[in-house]
């Protein structure tokens, strides 16, 4: 089971479920399983917020927005569902809230949606503290209680999970993204490397370039970025756990004071190379706002596949599937990229496994989106 997490404001989020219970076609519709409002009405729902609200008029992010998504092969009843909806809430902190539980159709997965207003009927309000870590914790416990398909937490998952907007760029076109391809080579350049000085040649070979965040005065590295061939960037958390640096040196035999002078080499080759890139005013998004400075001919070239040194191949796998939504830009927080990973790692079967059961996964809330809130936590606090 996967929650998707937002913190916002009550109206919209409720319209958006309220609204599709009244779409024409069964497939795009919701349908109400469990509420503990007064009465299901609009009008009369708002009125009973907004006397939430009064008891805490400074609160903005007021309300709890989660979908918990199933996998294909779980079936559950419609009760079940709302157990499971309830389960979640009070694990989260919210045993004393107004809720509604609604059930989407809208993909080929099961999934529900549940709301919740922060603020109890006592007036305290449930604390956003750690949501990530906690949810991960409760979906594990109802995956146990309720017999369904466990999935990997975030720290297990080794490939960061594709987002639907990629699973549905492979079911429309038959190509990776340009993520997942940089996943691909570089995980196939990690396969064949046993030091450091190893992983940087096997993924140049691969049309992959390095840029390792080194301390000028001690050489220690502490972060790892790649640079393929045609411009596209990404750090080691965009693409999972095991492309991060602090589990790569693990892996591989590395020695700070023998490959510091190697680290420094790469560096200044992958900044002289992609100089222009690096300089430019949004630091090399991943989507570069939806632009491409490749050379057509050029893509065409690279994207239509490359041969390892093994001979392995990888055809027509480089199209981007990037979106503005998912931009970051080289100099990002690592902490904001940390928290966006939490969820969208949480997807993660690998690479084959997630393109053979593309049907199963599409339909689901895209993995870019982070919790407003815990953001908003990386920036100085304004006293209410």
């Amino acid at each position: 089971m996967i929650a998707k997490q937002k913190i916002h404001g009550f109206v919209a989020a409720f319209d958006y479920n309220h609204q599709k219970m009244e779409l024409k076609n069964p497939k795009d519709r919701a349908e109400l399983l469990d509420h503990n409002f007064f009465k299901y009405d609009r009008e009369s729902i708002l009125k009973e917020i907004n006397f939430l609200k009064q008891l805490r008029p400074n609160l903005t992010r007021d309300t709890y927005h989660v979908s918990l998504n199933f996998a294909p092969n779980d079936h559950l009843s419609k009760d079940q569902l709302v157990q499971i909806g309830k389960d979640y809430l009070t694990g989260m902190g919210f045993d004393d809230n107004a809720y509604a539980i609604w059930q989407h159709f809208d993909a080929d997965h099961l999934h529900i949606h549940v709301l919740a207003s922060r603020i109890k009927y006592a007036g305290s309000v449930v604390s956003d503290s750690n949501n990530y870590q906690r949810s991960e914790q409760i979906c594990r416990e109802l995956e146990q209680k309720y017999g369904i398909e466990t999935v990997k937490s975030s720290k297990e998952a080794l490939d960061r999970a594709p987002s639907k907007d990629e699973l549905e760029m492979i079911q429309r076109t038959g190509k990776l993204s340009d993520r997942m391809l940089m996943q691909e080579r570089v995980k196939d350049a990690l396969s064949k490397a046993e030091t450091i000085s190893d992983f940087i040649i096997q993924c140049k070979q691969n049309g992959i370039h390095l840029i390792f965040n080194q301390s000028e005065t001690t050489g220690r590295v502490s972060g790892l970025t790649y640079i393929s061939d045609d411009g596209f960037i990404a750090k080691g958390q965009k693409l999972g756990n095991q492309y991060k640096w602090a589990n790569l040196q693990n892996k591989l035999n590395y020695e700070q004071s023998r490959d510091r002078q190697t680290i420094g080499k790469t560096n200044r080759y992958t900044r002289e190379r992609f100089k222009e890139l690096l300089d430019q005013g949004n630091r090399g998004t991943e989507n570069r706002n939806g632009k491409t400075s490749r050379n057509s001919k050029q893509h065409h070239e690279q994207s239509a596949g490359f041969t390892s040194n093994n001979g392995k191949s990888f055809q027509n796998r480089g199209e981007s599937g990037s979106n503005p939504h998912s931009e970051r830009t080289i100099n990002n927080k690592e902490a904001e990229q940390e928290l966006e990973e939490a969820v969208s790692n949480q997807l993660s079967t690998g690479t084959s496994t997630v393109i053979s059961s593309i049907s199963g996964l599409l339909g689901g809330i895209s993995g870019n989106e982070v919790d407003d809130e815990a953001l908003l936590r990386r920036k100085p606090k304004i006293k209410r």
